[in-house]
């Protein structure tokens, strides 16, 4: 019975391992600045809005650029500023469009923005007047990214919209990435101010497992529980 014990212990553990590598496509935010830390005393930031219809301010465009492998996006983060000094519903999420091409051709729409509970650098906690809170945004068809592609993310706020949106930039290139991912400038075409800049942006994506790595892996973790339970009934028990 100990025998049978530790085979069928074995045997979980193997089956446990080969299932959490055939299934490693786990969420990740693969490329984001979102971290970098404003230093500039007397401001909570570099705020550039976003107004309806581009006027004054045209549309931001960011763009990132995938690593090795294949990716299925699961959503992309903004930071927005609010003030207790805006008139009811300005600076809102749910108001801007935010679409993904690749080179010129569409790829879908990213909606549905829900507050992340990451804090930011001025979470309203501690700064209940002017504070910004981190949204993201989540596909509302399946996108899939390829290996070492460019994606541009075009963010604007339709002209039939009553508020504006209150964008968090920073002036500095850096970014945090996983599996070779990069971070490109970003370009506002209308808005002189953020010439230079960068948009506040964290990409999630998940790797897609390679299906013939999949098969192998799953086939190993077969043949070792197959092989466990044929050595160990051949023990006396």
């Amino acid at each position: 019975m100990k025998v049978n014990r530790y085979s069928n212990r074995v045997a979980s553990i193997v089956l446990f391992i080969a299932t959490a590598l055939c299934l490693r496509a786990s969420a990740f935010q693969q490329v984001s600045n979102l971290a970098d830390q404003w230093t500039i005393p007397g401001t909570i930031g570099d705020i550039e809005a976003l107004f309806p219809g581009g006027t004054p301010n045209g549309y931001d465009t960011a763009s990132f650029t995938t690593g090795a492998g294949t990716y299925s996006l699961n959503s992309i983060t903004l930071e927005f500023e609010f003030s207790s000094s805006y008139p009811a519903g300005d600076s809102s999420p749910q108001a801007l469009s935010v679409q993904l091409f690749q080179g010129s051709t569409l790829l879908g729409i990213l909606a549905n923005p829900v507050a992340d509970s990451t804090p930011t650098q001025w979470p309203q906690s501690s700064h209940p007047r002017d504070y910004t809170t981190f949204y993201d945004f989540t596909p509302t068809v399946k996108m899939t990214l390829n290996p070492n592609s460019q994606y541009s993310l075009v963010i604007s706020m339709p002209a039939n919209s009553g508020v504006d949106a209150a964008l968090m930039f920073t002036p500095s290139s850096t970014y945090t990435s996983l599996n070779g991912w990069a971070l490109g400038p970003t370009t506002t075409p209308g808005n002189a101010f953020t010439a230079g800049e960068h948009l506040k942006l964290g990409v999630d994506a998940n790797a897609v497992p390679d299906q013939a790595n999949t098969a192998v892996l799953l086939s190993a973790g077969l043949g070792v529980i197959i092989w466990c339970h044929r050595k160990f009934a051949r023990k006396p028990r």
